[in-house]
């Protein structure tokens, strides 16, 4: 392998940041917790492991416990699948023809990772026919940074390869800092409010003039930074 393509899932695949945000309000409403006391941006880490030890922290006055972590990793999938018994979700446009165009190339491995919880994350790349078993992916269930969890991504589609070249996309202002932190290329998909500045290689609303040689062509040799080394 020698390009690595690292995919985030809300806003960059599926249409589903603001269902996601709008479902972890509702089931933590239901143990009395206010997950809206700050903007999601202010919280210290965006992933559901981070935004829960925070909430957990703030209104409990403790961190959150691994078996409590799991119980929502079960309640955000009842909560999905519930929604999805009602209604459909959308993908970014022309998400699903471009990951079958990837994995149809030679020398690219792909990688997913998703600050949702793993239960959830499962739920959402199977609309786009992916079986997650097979997949390298990384959730905001086992990592509370961003950080970390791309870097699983990576180590789980590379084994102990180092791809020469990398390219991460993202919808939010915290998948650019993540690139930026860990030395990565940056494509940005402007799906939802946030709207990018400079930085990014390249930033589009949808995937509809970018197949997977357009894509790959974006990718970058990893820049080690103090932070990312």
């Amino acid at each position: 392998m020698t390009v690595l393509v690292v995919f985030d899932v809300d806003g960059t695949l599926l249409d589903t940041a603001g269902l996601h945000h709008d479902l972890a309000t509702r089931v933590l409403a239901g143990d009395g917790l206010d997950v809206t006391f700050q903007p999601w941006g202010a919280y210290r880490h965006y992933t559901d492991f981070g935004v829960l030890d925070e909430l957990y922290r703030h209104m409990r006055g403790r961190g959150i416990t691994a078996e409590e972590l799991a119980r929502y990793d079960r309640l955000y999938e009842a909560a999905l699948r519930d929604h999805l018994a009602l209604r459909a979700i959308g993908e970014i446009a022309g998400a699903r023809a471009l990951l079958a165009d990837l994995a149809a190339m030679e020398g690219v491995a792909v990688a997913f990772a998703t600050g949702s919880l793993r239960r959830m994350a499962a739920v959402k790349l199977s609309l786009l026919g992916l079986d997650v078993e097979g997949l390298a992916l990384a959730t905001g269930g086992e990592h509370l940074t961003r950080e970390a969890m791309v870097e699983d991504a990576m180590a789980q589609a590379m084994g102990n390869e180092t791809p020469e070249r990398v390219v991460i996309l993202g919808d939010g202002k915290w998948d650019q800092v993540t690139a930026e932190r860990l030395g990565l290329a940056f494509v940005a998909l402007e799906t939802g409010a946030h709207v990018f500045g400079p930085g990014p290689v390249h930033t589009i609303t949808d995937f509809m003039a970018l197949d997977g040689q357009g894509l790959v062509a974006l990718a970058a040799p990893r820049v080690l930074t103090g932070a990312s080394a």
